[in-house]
């Protein structure tokens, strides 16, 4: 069932422009009756700009030609909305050929622990709409910040999980900031060390996401194209790894998520992943006493003390969903945290507490009954002057183009930025 390569023989080529500046684009196919964008990133090999967005690649990667909806599953219990499947979900169903995502199974059962580059990737498309929610999810979501970067005239590069993961830190201490996607779920080791090296010589991050630096991830030595996961016995996983299956093949490290090796994603960014939900109405925020500490001032100018922030967006109507990020101190999170605003008790019983914090079998783990199910907003200070601001939702970068960029999801980001890169 694993493909590594199609063999397929270049169709065109293109020499890009010297000029040309990064950032993602598309290749338009079109015919008498069909058209198709087929998206690609290009990245400068030195910086041109003071902020850079790291385009998650190794978790578009990993859900690459995902086919979940497939699988038999009944998903009632998932979701209040109703579930539409894509035209492209609809054609992976029918060429199983193009390989699987490391969300799906091989024909015995066992999971798919690989996936490539070098194939058609049918969901990777600036108009695909997932079928959980019917709304962008990933790459086409991603776009919504670079939509915003553009409306607000900021001069910016993008860079991508590959060239972190080739680069490291050297990469990121070119920038001031280093803006991430809506989901940065996928992190090999080499790249987390680039990122904790950066934050301690005085970088600065904005974690734009949820559900981010979650599972172990390998990139084959040999072959660039190619990824590795193994899911291991814990967790919030798609299958796990049967015995003597949980070390990389391509690199000999333990497998599984990276908060079971002692490098949560709490102890990075403030928030580590808490639960996850998708329903018709999804909640902004509520602004906490952290929020009014002067030294915080620069994040809420413009925002009053008793706005909801984000109870609007374009993704399931707020920007506190889909998958959801939460403080934990006994996880790691640094001492100097403040916490700025949260969702918590705002959430229905579509949202589910994550797998990985359910000690044992309750009843109590939806958004009605659990005070975990929720999104912090949190920022703290490192040394050497650098910083990190997360949101803890995937569901942010929808609302930033509500009422026409006027909002304050957008004004806080903004605020945010500005301050980074002074």
């Amino acid at each position: 069932d694993d493909l590594e390569d199609t063999g397929w023989d270049a169709d065109f080529e293109w020499s890009i422009p010297s000029d040309l500046k990064s950032g993602i684009y598309a290749a338009h196919l079109s015919s008498d009756d069909e058209e198709d964008f087929v998206p690609f990133v290009i990245s400068d090999k030195k910086a041109k700009a003071k902020i850079a967005f790291l385009v998650p690649t190794m978790t578009y990667l990993a859900y690459a030609n995902e086919r979940v909806l497939f699988a038999g599953i009944d998903f009632s219990g998932l979701t209040n909305i109703p579930i539409v499947v894509d035209p492209y979900d609809r054609y992976l169903g029918e060429h199983t050929e193009l390989g699987g995502s490391i969300y799906d199974v091989h024909s015995d059962g066992s999971g798919i622990c690989y996936s490539t580059a070098r194939r058609p990737i049918v969901n990777m498309r600036p108009n695909h709409r997932h079928w959980v929610h019917s709304c962008p999810r990933k790459l086409p979501f991603d776009l919504y910040l670079v939509d915003w970067l553009e409306q607000k005239n900021f001069q910016y590069d993008v860079i991508t999980d590959h060239d972190l993961h080739h680069k490291g830190e050297d990469l990121l201490r070119q920038y001031d900031v280093i803006m991430t996607g809506s989901h940065p779920e996928y992190w090999t080791s080499a790249m987390l060390d680039g990122i904790d090296g950066y934050l301690d010589h005085g970088g600065r991050l904005m974690y734009l996401g949820g559900n981010g630096f979650y599972w172990v991830t390998a990139v084959d030595p040999e072959r660039d194209h190619i990824i590795e996961v193994r899911r291991g016995y814990a967790g919030s996983r798609a299958w796990p790894s049967h015995v003597g299956e949980l070390e990389l093949a391509s690199t000999g490290e333990v497998g599984g998520i990276w908060r079971h090796l002692g490098r949560s994603p709490n102890a990075l960014v403030g928030v580590g992943f808490a639960a996850q939900g998708w329903d018709l109405k999804t909640p902004g925020y509520k602004r906490l006493p952290g929020s009014f500490d002067p030294k915080v001032d620069f994040i809420f100018s413009g925002i009053g003390k008793d706005e909801t922030i984000g109870d609007f967006g374009l993704v399931m109507s707020g920007a506190a969903g889909d998958e959801l990020d939460r403080v934990d101190f006994e996880l790691g999170t640094p001492p100097q945290t403040m916490r700025l605003a949260t969702s918590q008790g705002m959430h229905s019983a579509y949202y589910l507490v994550a797998h990985e914090d359910m000690m044992v079998t309750m009843p109590t783990i939806d958004g009605t009954n659990n005070e975990n199910v929720r999104a912090d907003m949190v920022y703290f200070e490192t040394q050497n002057g650098g910083a990190v601001f997360s949101v803890g939702s995937i569901n942010w970068l929808g609302s930033l183009s509500h009422n026409g960029y006027e909002n304050n999801v957008s004004a806080i980001t903004e605020n945010v930025l500005r301050e980074f890169i002074k």
